[in-house]
């Protein structure tokens, strides 16, 4: 599997920051209501659950397993299932836990990508990579903690403009280092 480079990553972290933070400044009303409905809304929960059963399954797939080698064409049958089970049995909260799980899976690989980096800049992406590791870990074992991070953010249409403008300014940021620095 080819990995991507730390700028690839920058870019499209800082691309989809500068995006939810336009929308968040622009819309906010619309955007409070998508944070209120989400922890409970089944379109996305079912999306970022089978993307990320489709990533452990290429991970799974594509690893070393040793002795378990002979069990790598059990996973296309087991991640349908697996995903089958989750919709149905584990549907409490799923969106906020799947993101929780996407959450982690994409830490790691920026983390290889900011592992060698010459710049000392590689460290705002870690500390991204890491922010990463600890929401999804919140949210994957507490999807409540999602309703009360976006509480905050749903507080006020004012607040979300702000929270909104900051975000772009930090996407900006990120972006810049993709662009120019990584």
């Amino acid at each position: 599997m080819e990995s991507v480079s730390l700028a690839t990553w920058a870019v499209w972290l800082g691309s989809l920051a500068v995006l939810t933070g336009i929308l968040m400044a622009a819309a906010p009303a619309w955007v409070i209501r998508g944070l209120v409905a989400f922890p409970r809304s089944r379109l996305p929960a079912w999306i970022l659950t089978a993307a990320g059963l489709f990533w452990v399954s290429q991970i799974v797939l594509n690893a070393h397993l040793g002795r378990f080698e002979h069990l790598k064409p059990l996973i296309y049958a087991a991640g349908p299932v697996s995903f089958l089970l989750m919709v149905f049995f584990m549907d409490e909260l799923l969106a906020p836990r799947a993101l929780g799980g996407l959450l982690l899976l994409v830490a790691n690989p920026i983390l290889n990508a900011a592992r060698w980096h010459p710049s000392n800049w590689r460290l705002v992406m870690t500390v991204i990579a890491y922010l990463f590791v600890v929401a999804g870990i919140v949210f994957m074992l507490g999807p409540y903690r999602f309703r009360q991070v976006a509480a905050l953010i749903t507080a006020s249409e004012k607040r979300c403009r702000t929270l909104g403008a900051l975000r772009v300014v930090a996407g900006l940021l990120i972006l810049y280092l993709g662009l120019r620095v990584y």
